[in-house]
């Protein structure tokens, strides 16, 4: 499972541990439960597939990009000032320098929950996941995930992709600001595909999930699932050398679901998810942010 399927995996396992509740009567079984539901999303999950996907993609796709040195010194305009820069010589020099620091930095992974409603709160199913959001969204903030590398598969990203670009100096740095154009995907998609997936990454093909799930089998088939990816944004800090010393990569994707249908596989449990909406915030940083 790839490293962006975690994010749906957070929204799911929350439909997920609601359905199986449904045969838990006591506080103390649903706080069990709780404990074996969520860890594994947001440690095990998370944590394991994120460094997987950096990984394939620095060892496929950024691998057949043109050599980091050459790539980032023909990217350099000739205009020494940042500001004075064209759009397209900007979104060319933050790729370059995204290249070229595949291997020299760090990023850290980050999300949080912002909303979760299941059926409009309505009935046991809705009543359940009121009750864990708060403890979910606990658990999720508390974990962090770092992996080697840039985020996105900007060896595609263009300048169509963005919906403003920015570039500046700021002492020896040259500092690159970016909002790319909103992005809307279904049940598959592509995580490196599309306005956001170029420069930051989405989730991708969210049938995924139930390859990991062999516990649940998951209506995917009659389901109508969006996701879409509001306010994306990066800001880096270039150094001299080329390399995104400093940087943020932020959306907050809004999922919508309709007629979703989980159930277990070893017992007689399910649950029809009708109506759900929920929006969870997703933050990339290198050196601490910017």
């Amino acid at each position: 499972m790839k490293k962006s399927i975690s994010i749906f995996m957070a929204v799911l396992m929350i439909f997920l541990f609601a359905s199986c509740n449904n045969s838990s009567s006591s506080e103390e079984e649903t706080t069990s439960l709780l404990t074996e539901t969520v860890q594994p999303v947001t440690q095990t999950q998370i944590e394991s597939t994120s460094v997987s996907q950096q990984a394939e993609k620095s060892s496929s796709e950024v691998s057949e990009s043109v050599p980091s040195t050459a790539t980032f010194s023909e990217s350099i305009p000739s205009e020494n000032d940042p500001s004075k820069w064209t759009d397209e010589e900007i979104v060319a020099f933050y790729k370059a320098a995204a290249i070229r620091s595949k291997t020299e930095v760090k990023s850290i992974q980050k999300m949080t929950l912002d909303e979760m409603v299941v059926n409009e709160g309505d009935g046991l199913l809705g009543v359940l996941v009121e009750m864990i959001t708060p403890f979910f969204v606990s658990a999720l903030e508390k974990n962090s995930t770092e992996f080697d590398g840039i985020t996105g598969g900007y060896e595609n990203l263009e300048l169509s992709d963005a919906q403003s670009v920015k570039a500046y100096k700021s002492g020896d740095y040259t500092v690159i600001e970016m909002t790319m154009k909103e992005q809307t995907d279904g049940i598959h998609a592509d995580r490196y595909s599309g306005t956001v997936g170029h420069a930051i990454s989405v989730v991708g093909d969210i049938s995924e999930v139930e390859k990991e799930l062999p516990e649940f089998k998951i209506g995917f088939d009659k389901a109508k699932i969006s996701l879409h990816y509001s306010n994306p944004k990066l800001r880096v800090k270039i150094n001299k050398n080329g390399i995104i010393e400093k940087g943020t990569w932020t959306y907050t994707v809004k999922v919508n679901v309709e007629n979703l249908r989980v159930d277990a596989v070893r017992i007689p449990v399910g649950a029809t998810v009708d109506t759900a909406h929920g929006s969870i915030g997703y933050i990339i940083t290198v050196g601490g942010g910017f």
